[in-house]
């Protein structure tokens, strides 16, 4: 029996490798650089979030918080990690995903806190996810009936997902692929001189061609104010300068949704998993919904987390 038993540990070494015994399951490093606020108060918003996630383990957890410095050495780094016996590892915003980009294959990463898009490392990016902003328009503006978007190249994996959310929500999507800013400004101006009317909505995604706040975003404010169109935004700033709303990350929800990802990923690390955002709150410009005509009772007006004008 006792010859049996040692045949079994043989074997699942053999199946796992030297992982199996390498690395502690119970323990998780995340990693953010050293900013100022606001951004030091969302990363550890996004920390406090992962921390509650892994209070609700059966096994408990050991979350170990490292500050990434501009100049850091990922050779060191992989090597403390090695020594700490720690292969998961979630990372914050733009030094984070440099780090990750550096680690080997051995470790299983999240990226976070950063408007990524698909690249072949998991991670949950700060573009909202499209089915969320239509279902905040559903919520807001019922009346719409057709979306407008212009969006460049680098937003094209959103656009695949828009169309997925608009028909689900029968809505219906009018998209404009463009190369410049020039050419989304040529799709809006046409949108203005046709028969666009209440039923309309144009989207702003979080794209620097195709919504530029300095070109794009001020002619697509000023026309659609005087035609009475709701324009609604993936940028959280856009609410606050006249759009009828926009979103923002919930932080908290977010680095409980990164946590989760680590640990799937850590239990199938070949699937690769990437998000848009669905950890969203909710801003509305109550002047602009006043001038569409908008009312919204005061159960509603409790689940917008920011109304604007202050």
């Amino acid at each position: 029996m006792r010859v049996y038993n040692i045949f079994l540990v043989i074997v699942t070494l053999l199946c796992w490798g030297p992982a199996a015994l390498a690395y502690n399951n119970s323990k998780i490093a995340i990693f953010y650089p050293e900013a100022k606020e606001p951004y030091r108060s969302i990363y550890q918003e996004i920390v406090s979030g992962s921390q509650a996630a892994s209070g609700t383990e059966t096994q408990e957890v050991e979350l170990n918080e490292y500050l990434l410095e501009q100049d850091f050495s990922s050779a060191k780094i992989i090597e403390q990690l090695q020594n700490e016996k720690i292969d998961k590892v979630i990372v914050l915003g733009r030094l984070g995903f440099k780090l990750a980009q550096q680690l080997p294959k051995e470790f299983h990463v999240v990226s976070g806190a950063l408007p990524i898009t698909p690249n072949g490392i998991s991670g949950i990016s700060l573009i909202a996810d499209p089915a969320y902003l239509f279902n905040y328009l559903e919520q807001v503006a019922p009346q719409v009936k057709k979306v407008h978007v212009a969006y460049s190249e680098k937003s094209e994996w959103l656009i695949a997902m828009a169309k997925t959310a608009a028909k689900a929500q029968g809505l219906e999507l009018d998209v404009r692929k463009v190369t410049s800013t020039k050419e989304a400004v040529e799709f809006y101006q046409q949108l203005f001189e046709s028969n666009i009317s209440a039923q309309d909505a144009i989207w702003l995604p979080l794209d620097r061609i195709s919504s530029h706040d300095k070109i794009t975003l001020p002619l697509i404010l000023e026309k659609a104010w005087s035609r009475e169109v709701v324009v609604f935004s993936s940028k959280p700033s856009h609410a606050k300068r006249g759009a009828l709303f926009s979103t923002y990350p919930d932080n908290f929800a977010l680095g409980k949704h990164l946590y989760e990802m680590v640990q799937e990923l850590d239990k199938q690390p070949e699937q690769k998993n990437f998000a848009a955002l669905q950890s969203t709150l909710l801003a509305i410009n109550l002047r602009t919904a006043a001038h569409l005509g908008l009312k919204y009772s005061s159960e509603q007006q409790q689940q917008f987390k920011l109304t604007f004008p202050e």
